[in-house]
């Protein structure tokens, strides 16, 4: 009788907002005991509160008996609260759902017409497939209820019922086909709604709709079912292509006459995803002049990327990439207005300008877009540039027009960004900007060297500009975009003769700026230190010496303080690249030697002996004995720097007297590495070079090496005390048993005279007795163990 209604809860709520927790812990409580009462009306209330309260975040699973018996209650108010509270607290493992199905048939079967809509309602929100496949019969049937709302609403929840139960779509489809010719538009509406929201997942099922699908876009007038309509062709006209045709002139009509700009959109994303703009027929734009489809499409896309709404500019830009692909020279006219888009402050819109405006970058506007690019990455406050050995770069911000005009390289070819330095920490006293996120720049920097690299440069005219932007990006990309640029480094370096005598410049800067070095050994060479790049520029300084001229200066670059800190595979790129600098550099002062070079031979190796000593022995003397501290490093550096500290015994054997020709070893050890110039290879070379007729690889060099992979190696046997001790253990409960036997020849037999029957009974059990009796195992067959020298030799 003092109940509190669902109002009582909410202003109690309201009114106690300081010990909010301890008044529902009361009200929970008090809800609990109602729902126990016998009161229908009462646990209608209570279910109700409970319900308020479940959408605060506060469990509900507790009562869930309590709801289905609500939710079959008799009066209709009571119906709804029960299913209300059953949407919102069941869940696909509630174990009361069971009971649910001849409740939710029952009211399905009813005359009164809103309870058939609260059951279908409830039940698209609650079905399990087992729910699904009990009741779908019957959902099936109100589809062919004399209410439309009633019709739609059955399209709606069969729906859901055959995502949990496929199997009925055999017995769904057809009836859906039919409501797609009835007589109520709402109903059409919703069946082409249901068929849209089916045909995304298998779009093939539903190709037969077809025609009545083209019935339904030239004759409907309901903008949102032909936006769904037109969404349905976008999909089934890949599959069946004769659809493209056909569509040509309902879409171009739709695109010259509709105002409204989602169903614009839909026609001019399904014209391009489904090749209705490759169709070879005209169109009638607006004002009725005939022109491609194809152009009429490209110009109504132009609203939307150069609309105020954040939206239309986002989609336009999507369906641009896409138009891009396959109508690249009506997009080409729209290049500033994309490029405008760089700057706009959503970030979602930049990074969907990017992807549109890298595939309509040509020859002619390369340059300036990557200027453009590589100018927010500068602008923006995740870094900053110094000079070497200098105060920090400060750049004047506010001349953003005048950076974004001003050339990367200059007329020396000197790169604007790598004449300033290294990066120095963020700055700190400016406003955050699009530019800064990680995300959006490692989309420009991998923008940049697509751009410069599609289609194998094609679109590169300069070469040392390309080389020149890659070294500027390992200054002010800020991510970790190490491995690309020197992949990119080391191609465009070994594809383009021309450009090698640049890239060992760019190098040797890159090596010569101690602060990326110091930077990549005090992480270890993880991700983001630029160590891959760092080991591409010593790998091509070394391979391509000779291309510049011969100086033992290299060889301090090469073998940098905290070189060990670095990766394996870097260390020896650093020590292999100073071994081929050091001797390209003595190949060519052999070739005029004299006093004053064997001086300088010796001076230099004697350096190198100290670098080496110093920098990655780590013993501060080279006397020869370094074998146990070369034992120490990776085995990627071991094996080159005990080739170099071998080459530096050599030179200094044969150099300890001074002679009047070069000695033989110093020519020698340029011909270790400059025998053979090392040129790209393609992928597939070597399935062009023909075999000889006169090779046979399948013959054995030497003996045929015995075959002991099919060997199956048995598990090593326990040893013969603890099998013994195993045994016995087992035995010691079986001992103490009052059926224990030890063994079956200590069975006392007795010789008994019986008739001839139970005579024939005896033998047969004696035969039994014998027959249950274990056979001794054999012997065990010698098996071949293959050793470690065996393991591996029985390769051809």
């Amino acid at each position: 009788m003092f109940e509190k209604t669902l109002s009582d809860l909410i202003q109690g709520l309201r009114a106690n907002k300081r010990n909010e927790t301890e008044y529902i812990q009361r009200s929970l409580s008090e809800i609990q005991h109602e729902v126990q009462q016998s009161d229908m009306r009462q646990k209608s209330v209570a279910v109700d509160k409970l319900n308020y309260l479940h959408m605060l975040g506060y469990d509900m699973n507790w009562a869930s008996f309590n709801v289905v018996e609500v939710m079959a209650s008799s009066r209709f108010g009571e119906k709804r609260a029960g299913y209300l509270a059953a949407e919102q607290s069941f869940h696909q493992e509630t174990d009361v759902l069971m009971l649910t199905t001849n409740l939710i048939r029952k009211d399905l079967a009813s005359s009164n017409v809103m309870e058939i809509s609260v059951a279908l309602n409830g039940l698209a929100q609650v079905a399990t497939a087992d729910l699904a496949q009990d009741l779908l019969d019957d959902v099936l049937a109100a589809m062919g209820h004399s209410r439309p709302y009633i019709r739609k609403r059955a399209l709606v929840c069969a729906c859901r019922l055959v995502i949990k139960y496929p199997e009925g779509l055999r017995e769904f489809v057809p009836l859906l086909k039919d409501r797609l010719d009835d007589a109520d538009p709402t109903v059409v509406a919703s069946a082409v709604g249901v068929v849209c929201e089916l045909a995304h997942a298998n779009p093939q099922n539903y190709l037969p709709l077809a025609p009545k699908l083209y019935r339904l876009l030239t004759t409907s007038s309901n903008t949102w079912m032909l936006i769904k309509i037109v969404k349905l062709f976008a999909w089934l006209t890949p599959i069946e292509p004769r659809l493209a045709k056909k569509l040509h002139g309902p879409l171009s009509h739709l695109v010259s006459t509709t105002a409204a700009m989602s169903l614009l959109y839909e026609c001019i994303n399904t014209a391009v995803v489904g090749g209705i703009i490759d169709v070879q027929l005209p169109a009638v734009d607006s004002v009725g002049r005939e022109m491609d489809f194809a152009e009429l499409c490209a110009r109504k896309l132009q609203l939307f990327y150069e609309s105020r709404d954040h939206n239309l500019r986002y989609v336009g830009l999507v369906t641009l990439a896409q138009f891009q692909k396959r109508r690249p020279e009506l997009v080409a006219a729209h290049y500033d207005t994309v490029l405008r888009c760089l700057d706009d402050p959503d970030m979602s819109i930049r990074m969907r300008a990017i992807e549109a405006i890298s595939g309509m970058t040509t020859r002619k506007t390369l340059v300036g877009t990557v200027k453009r690019l590589m100018s927010q990455l500068i602008l923006s406050n995740t870094v900053a540039l110094q000079q070497a050995n200098a105060k920090p770069y400060t750049m004047d911000y506010s001349e953003s027009n005048d950076l974004q005009t001003m050339p990367l390289i200059d007329a020396s070819g000197t790169s604007m960004v790598t004449a300033q330095g290294s990066i120095v920490s963020q700055r700190g006293d400016a406003d955050p900007d699009v530019a800064d996120n990680p995300e959006y720049r490692l989309a420009v920097v991998e923008a940049i060297i697509s751009m410069c690299s599609h289609q194998t440069y094609t679109n590169l005219a300069d070469f040392e500009w390309y080389v020149a932007t890659l070294a500027d990006l390992v200054y002010i990309a800020g991510v970790d975009v190490d491995e690309r640029l020197s992949e990119r480094f080391l191609d465009v370096t070994v594809r383009v003769r021309q450009v090698r005598a640049f890239s060992l410049q760019m190098a040797r800067r890159l090596l010569s700026n101690t602060h990326l070095v110091e930077q990549a050994a005090s992480v270890g060479g993880q991700k983001g230190s630029n160590a891959l790049m760092l080991g591409t520029a010593a790998y091509l300084l070394g391979e391509y010496c000779e291309l510049q001229p011969a100086s033992p200066d290299d060889t301090r670059l090469l073998l940098p303080a905290g070189l060990t800190k670095l990766p394996a595979d870097q260390q020896g790129m650093f020590v292999l690249a100073a071994h081929k600098v050091y001797a390209n550099w003595l190949g060519h002062v052999s070739e005029y030697w004299n006093a004053d070079t064997w001086e300088q031979v010796r001076s230099v190796s004697t350096h190198m002996q100290q670098l080496l000593s110093e920098r990655i022995l780590g013993n501060g003397t080279f006397n020869g004995s370094v074998a146990s501290q070369i034992a120490l490093l990776p085995l990627q550096t071991s094996s080159r720097v005990r080739l170099l500290v071998e080459s530096l015994k050599l030179v200094s054997v044969t150099t300890s007297n001074m002679t009047e020709t070069a000695p033989p070893a110093c020519l020698e050890l340029k011909a270790l590495f400059k025998a053979y110039e090392l040129n790209p290879v393609s992928a597939v070379a070597q399935g062009k070079v023909p075999v000889p007729d006169t090779l046979d690889l399948d013959t054995f060099i030497g003996d045929a090496i015995p075959d002991t992979t099919s060997k199956v190696m048995p598990p090593p046997s326990p040893p013969p005390k603890q099998r013994t001790m195993s045994a016995r253990q087992r035995k010691e409960p079986k001992a103490n048993g009052p059926y224990y036997l030890p063994s079956v020849d200590d069975i006392p037999v007795v010789e008994l005279k019986l008739d001839n029957k139970h005579k024939k009974s005896k033998k047969k059990s004696r035969r039994s007795k014998h027959k249950h009796r274990s056979p001794s195992p054999p012997p065990p067959a010698p098996v071949d163990i293959a050793g470690d020298e065996d393991i591996g030799s029985t390769s051809k």
